[in-house]
C-alpha cells in the first residue's frame, strides 16, 4: 500500500514537472516572438528617425530657406532681376470661334430651286 501511494505520488510529481516544463517552453517561445517583433519595430523606428533627422537638417538649411522664400513669398536673391509689367485689360482666354457650316453644293442647288 505504501508502495502504491509512493508510485502515485511519483507519477503526480513527474506529471507536474512535465506540465511545468511545457508551460515554461510556451512562455519562452512567446517571449522570443515578442522580442523579435520588438527588435523589428525598433529597427523600423530607428530608420524612420534617421529619415526625419535628415528632413529636419534639410528644412533648417539655408538652401531650403532660400528656396521657400523665393517660391512662396516672392523674395528674390541678390542677382535676381525683377520686371514690372503693365496690367492688361480683360484678356479673353477662351475667345468664341465662329464656325461657318458649309452646305454641300447639291443642297444649295436643291434649296435654290425648291424655295
Amino acid at each position: 500500500m505504501k508502495r502504491f501511494l509512493l508510485i502515485i505520488l511519483g507519477l503526480v510529481i513527474i506529471g507536474s514537472i512535465i506540465n511545468n516544463i511545457k508551460t515554461q517552453y510556451g512562455t519562452l517561445k512567446e517571449a522570443k516572438s515578442l522580442n523579435l517583433k520588438t527588435e523589428r519595430e525598433i529597427a523600423r523606428l530607428t530608420q524612420e528617425n534617421q529619415i526625419l533627422n535628415q528632413k529636419i537638417e534639410y528644412a533648417t538649411s539655408s538652401a531650403f530657406i532660400d528656396q521657400e522664400a523665393h517660391e512662396n513669398f516672392g523674395m528674390g536673391r541678390e542677382n535676381d532681376v525683377w520686371l514690372k509689367l503693365d496690367k492688361e485689360e480683360n484678356i479673353d482666354l477662351f475667345p468664341k470661334v465662329n464656325q461657318v457650316e458649309e452646305i454641300p453644293k447639291i443642297r444649295q442647288w436643291i434649296a435654290l430651286f425648291t424655295n
